[in-house]
């Protein structure tokens, strides 16, 4: 049940607007002051495209294989039954898209920059991957498809985690050696009661064999699928894209909790969109303000892919 407000000090309410206010000129000033230039994207149209690895097309056994005994690795059933795909040839971004990556987009498209509240101000940095929600990843990918004229798109969850597994190889960790190693191939171990770390910056530890960074570190990524607990059980064998609809998006990568479990490949995690994000510009910690423009948690990143069938010339 909310608080009565009238018994809130008058003081305290008239602070509290204040800083509210003060934060909304902010986002418009910054909304405002903030344009890309046509240099700008186009340096980042080459550095998009330098950044993608081949993943050549190939079938194989998508899902939680079970250890040497046959017990299942993940707790959840979502992963299971292993299922065979044969994806065609796809190229994926080596990288998570980063905060100075986005903002362009968004400066160009002349949307609200993301995370710009006070709330996560301190996770953000150029860098960094992009904390976004669905759309915003969606979107991202979209608008590079324009200003490229490559066939950008999320990728989907097959692509995802036949890219995680260096081309569909039984390795539980998308590192350079298949292992979980913390502090060399992973970030430290942080533990309850410490202080939260902020992410790591893009590209800050090994890549797996197939030349992609960050696969298992941490975040969840978007995928282009809706999300349904069964769909492994009625998976097409050929490009799988995913249910036609839902009310949750696909979440891969490190999907909560212990990174030693949370970070297996085959792991499924899923969100419906956030829309509101609790604050205390009102004092009143149960009042919902709307996420700025793209914006989600830290935690929600993303990278992009081309599906290469579309291209002529792949070596």
């Amino acid at each position: 049940m909310k608080r009565n407000f009238k018994s809130v000090n008058n003081c305290c309410i008239a602070i509290s607007m204040l800083t509210l206010v003060i934060g909304m000129k902010a986002h418009a000033e910054t909304k405002a002051s903030t344009t890309a230039s046509g240099e700008a994207v186009k340096a980042l149209a080459t550095k998009v495209e330098k950044s993608l690895r081949l993943i050549k097309g190939g079938t194989f056994e998508m899902g939680d294989w079970g250890n040497e005994d046959g017990v299942p690795y993940d707790f959840e059933k979502d992963s299971r039954p292993l299922h065979k795909v044969t994806l065609d040839t796809f190229l994926m971004a080596a990288y998570k898209v980063s905060y100075e990556d986005f903002d362009i987009f968004t400066d160009a498209t002349g949307n609200e920059r993301v995370d710009m509240e006070e709330f996560v101000m301190r996770y953000r940095a150029p860098k960094r991957p992009a904390g976004v929600n669905w759309y915003g990843a969606k979107n991202y990918c979209q608008w590079l498809a324009k200003i490229t004229k490559l066939p950008f798109d999320l990728p989907t969850e097959a692509q995802w985690e036949y890219a995680a597994r260096s081309g569909g190889k039984r390795t539980l960790f998308a590192t350079d050696n298949g292992q979980m190693e913390l502090g060399r191939n992973h970030p430290p171990e942080w533990k309850y009661g410490q202080p939260k770390p902020s992410l790591p910056d893009v590209g800050s530890y090994p890549s797996n064999p197939a030349g992609l960074y960050g696969m298992s570190e941490l975040t969840g990524e978007w995928v282009n699928d809706w999300y349904d607990e069964n769909y492994y059980q009625l998976s097409p064998k050929k490009n799988p894209q995913g249910p036609k609809t839902g009310t949750k998006k696909v979440l891969r990568g490190s999907v909560g909790g212990n990174p030693l479990i949370a970070a297996m490949v085959f792991m499924r995690g899923s969100l419906g969109e956030p829309r509101t994000m609790k604050k205390q510009f009102t004092g009143d910690p149960h009042d919902d303000i709307p996420y700025p423009g793209y914006s989600s948690t830290p935690g929600h990143n993303f990278r992009c892919v081309v599906n290469a069938k579309y291209l002529i010339h792949i070596n």
